[in-house]
């Protein structure tokens, strides 16, 4: 007989402090008509906006071709503070993988789109978050038998409280079990370590099953992970 796994069982380890957890809020954003995000930084130039893909408008995906002008890849008006209806800020389309549900932001085009971007760094000056390192990848079928059971890790309600997850690696997903419900609004929100690091991605929930998000070190474009987590050690894919 297999054992139940409970979201305290789960809880072990460290707890964001207080300050961690202020500055990870402070770098969630909104993102489109209902949707979040969250920023990080690639040193003191370069910030990015990481969402999930489907908070993202399909009537203004760019044609896929490496000649995308600027305004072609620029979504206008998207981002704003979190909790208000305005968003005055563009953005322009960096990253986005439709099967892992998961999409970058950056600046708009410096030239083209002059005070956009302008608009843009000085609204993402706000606290940015860091990238973390996943949990390692455990085979789903192994969890079960886990004597240390998942990972804590935390995530952002609709009414702006961390709420504490257990979270797996699939090996491209987190699995994230949580006795909170994941609600629509949520999407595009950032699942957070112990130290207030981003590891993931809220994306998909359901009543009673799974509730899922792409991992940020295994979804991450190559290029991108460099840049924000340039010392990342080599990892296995599963842990037998």
């Amino acid at each position: 007989m297999s054992k139940r796994i409970t979201v305290s069982q789960g809880l072990r380890g460290l707890v964001p402090s207080k300050q961690a957890l202020e500055k990870a809020k402070g770098a969630v954003i909104r993102v489109g008509a209902g949707g979040r995000g969250f920023i990080v930084s690639a040193g003191e130039d370069e910030r990015y906006v990481i969402t999930a893909a489907h908070c993202l408008p399909r009537s203004q995906y760019p044609s896929p071709h490496l000649a995308n002008s600027s305004r072609e890849l620029a979504f206008p008006n998207f981002l704003g503070p979190l909790g208000q209806k305005k968003r005055t800020i563009w953005a322009a389309l960096c990253a986005i993988n439709l099967c892992d549900d998961f999409a970058v932001l950056e600046a708009p085009g410096g030239q083209a789109l002059y005070e956009q971007c302008a608009e843009y760094e000085k609204f993402t000056e706000t606290p940015t978050m860091t990238i973390g390192i996943s949990p390692g990848a455990l085979a789903p079928h192994l969890w079960k038998n886990d004597p240390d059971p998942g990972k804590p890790a935390w995530i952002l309600s609709l009414d702006g409280e961390w709420q504490r997850c257990v979270v797996y690696n699939g090996g491209r997903f987190l699995t994230l079990k949580t006795e909170q419900k994941i609600e629509g609004g949520m999407s595009g929100s950032p699942i957070i370590d112990d130290k207030g690091a981003a590891i993931g991605v809220i994306s998909t929930a359901s009543d009673g099953g799974d509730n899922l998000g792409p991992s940020l070190t295994d979804c991450l474009p190559a290029h991108l992970l460099r840049k924000l987590r340039p010392k990342r050690p080599r990892e296995p894919l599963y842990v037998e």
